[in-house]
């Protein structure tokens, strides 16, 4: 430090300065001007088109830089001298560092928007908004003057070992201020990442908990990046502490395209996820695997020193297949899930429930496709997991061999040790292989019955009428009675008077059954009509007449119901009587009142007044 000041005369000490306010100056300036436009900008887009305000925004800060570099560059150009001196190299490395920052600056400023919250990217308070864009540009810029000042040593003449004691005297210093950088804005931080964690997930505990406490990741890294830089000192080789730069830089692009993503997904709430959100996944895998990868190559190669970067080029290749198979396997299995769940979306099972109106409603059972999506869904989503993991652990160089050879010997243990459930899962794959059920079919499995709720790959859900819920495992199913298959015939019976006309009441039966064939709500249900098959008995001073009707087995109760009422509602009129009740024994009259009792009661009451 001492020989760059001695070196440093104060002529070129001042134009060096001069570079840093020209430059920024000339930003503020340009900022300045365009801070209408870009007021209109979001004013215009954000409500339409959120993200094309976002790049209209980032243009005119672009343009702010651009007024910095084309500033910068002047004053360093009127500095004179020989391109080779320290002065001019002082400065152009100064220029370089200032642009390096501001770039930075323009992306954390296009995120977190301290002063427009409509146009803000990051999902944070202006107040807090406002904390991390200090917090972050000193992340940035800390760094950058220590590295600045470790290349401006040997500029100047100084030794390797000059230069090693100045870093190793000034790094500590520039190590602690980026801890108390992570410890003081850590809980700003913090609302930043649980922000951007979904709402609802297996694990979004976790990932609740791991953005809280994000910071003992923060302080530990920058304490390591803090010895590699004393350590790179030390053996005058840079190495490690390029790869801890390179680490640092990944990860805050991963949060930076992270939160980006998640401003453009953070619009879709819908249960079922749409198309773009698949892609939109499918891209931030992509991403991870990629920043995976770079993170894996400088921590064994840089830092580390596990491996030499042509030892590393076999794995590196290996991880970039492996990491294009995953993405390519969790695209085909998004997709697949996506057109299975708009199936499963469009075609709604058939509720249970039977406390509703039966004559207005009629249930429908699922389709075939549709009773077996769920189950096919599962399947599938095992399947693809299991080859897709194994296919990327292959490329990866492991041998898969033992760990197919284990899976069968754990297979074959588990169905020696459970053969109850072996037994259920084989009768479920039979069962639905036939066809035997479907979800919202009348069913009765020997020992209950009910509507199929219901099933996984072990048992059946059967949800009786009274509201019961039965599950019943599939190996305990002797036989499956299923009334809610093709067609039923109802046949009942109505007890009418002895001397009924029966001709007649068969051509009237005939009628109500014809017109209930015509009608809209019945047309599509019964398949034969209501018709009187003859008498079936005489007994108690009654004829019983039997009738009957085919129907589809949706709902043949309230057929029944219905044709009944309007039995009841027609035969009146033309005649026809139900059979009343006879009684065993004669009910006695009520006794006739004497006319003298009847009197005196009379005689007792007081006369009305005369009106």
């Amino acid at each position: 430090m001492i020989v760059l000041l001695r070196d440093l005369d104060g002529h070129a000490a001042v134009w060096i300065a001069g570079i840093v306010v020209a430059g920024l100056l000339a930003e503020f300036v340009v900022r300045l001007a365009l801070s209408r436009a870009r007021t209109n900008a979001f004013d215009r887009l954000v409500a339409n088109t959120p993200l094309r305000a976002f790049f209209r925004t980032l243009l005119l800060d672009v343009l702010a830089l651009v007024a910095l570099v084309v500033a910068g560059r002047i004053v360093l150009g009127r500095m004179g001298g020989d391109a080779n001196s320290i002065s001019h190299q002082l400065g152009q490395m100064v220029l370089h560092a200032l642009v390096y920052w501001r770039g930075f600056n323009v992306i954390f400023r296009a995120f977190l928007r301290p002063g427009a919250p409509e146009g803000r990217i990051a999902p944070v308070e202006s107040d807090t908004a406002r904390r991390l864009l200090i917090a972050l540009n000193l992340v940035v810029l800390l760094p950058l003057v220590a590295g600045l000042l470790a290349r401006a040593l040997p500029i100047t003449g100084a030794t390797r070992e000059m230069t090693g004691a100045a870093i190793i005297l000034y790094v500590p210093l520039f190590a602690a201020a980026l801890v108390y950088v992570v410890w003081h804005w850590r809980l700003d931080m913090a609302a930043w990442l649980m922000a951007m964690v979904p709402p609802k997930g297996l694990i979004r505990k976790l990932k609740l908990d791991a953005a809280r406490n994000w910071w003992m990741a923060g302080l530990a890294f920058y304490t390591l990046m803090g010895v590699a830089a004393v350590y790179a000192a030390l053996t005058e080789s840079s190495t490690a502490s390029r790869g801890m730069a390179l680490i640092e830089s990944t990860l805050i692009a991963l949060l930076l395209f992270e939160t980006l993503m998640h401003r453009i997904t953070r619009h879709i709430v819908s249960e079922l996820p749409m198309a773009g959100d698949v892609v939109a996944d499918c891209v931030r895998l992509f991403v991870r695997l990629y920043a995976l990868i770079i993170i894996a190559e400088a921590l064994m190669v840089r830092v580390l020193g596990a491996a030499t970067p042509e030892e590393w080029l076999v794995h590196d290749r290996g991880a970039k297949l492996a990491a294009a198979s995953a993405v390519a396997i969790y695209a085909f299995w998004r997709f697949l899930k996506y057109r299975m769940d708009s199936y499963i979306a469009a075609n709604p099972l058939p509720s249970a429930d039977v406390s509703g109106d039966q004559e207005d409603e009629v249930r429908v059972a699922a389709s075939r496709l549709r009773t077996l999506m769920p189950l096919l869904r599962a399947i599938a989503g095992v399947a693809i997991a299991v080859t897709g993991g194994l296919l990327v652990l292959s490329e990866l160089g492991i041998n898969i061999t033992p760990l197919i050879a284990a899976f069968s010997v754990f297979g074959l243990a588990v169905s020696f040790g459970s053969q109850a459930l072996v037994r259920d899962v084989v009768s479920g794959i039979f069962f639905l292989a036939e066809d035997s059920f479907r979800i919202g079919e009348y069913v009765d499995c020997s020992k209950v019955k009910g509507v199929v709720e219901g099933f996984s790959v072990r048992s059946l859900k059967l949800r009786h009428q009274n509201g019961q819920l039965h599950i019943v495992p599939f190996g305990q199913v002797g036989h499956i009675t299923n009334f809610s298959r093709d067609w039923t015939v109802v046949k009942f019976n109505i007890a009418f008077a002895n001397g009924t006309d029966v001709e007649l009441l068969r051509k009237t039966v005939k009628k109500i059954g014809l017109e209930m064939m015509e009608e809209p709500q019945f047309k599509p249900i019964l398949m034969q009509p209501l018709k009187m098959q003859g008498v079936v008995d005489i007994k108690d001073n009654s004829l019983i007449i039997r009738f009957k009707f085919m129907a589809r087995p949706k709902n043949p109760s309230m057929i029944q119901r219905m044709a009944v009422r309007r039995m009841y509602d027609t035969f009146p009129a033309l005649g026809i009587k139900f059979a009343t009740p006879t009684y065993p024994f004669p009910i006695p009259a009520t006794p006739p009142v004497p006319p003298a009792a009847a009197a005196a009661p009379a005689a007792a009451a007081p006369p009305k007044a005369a009106e």
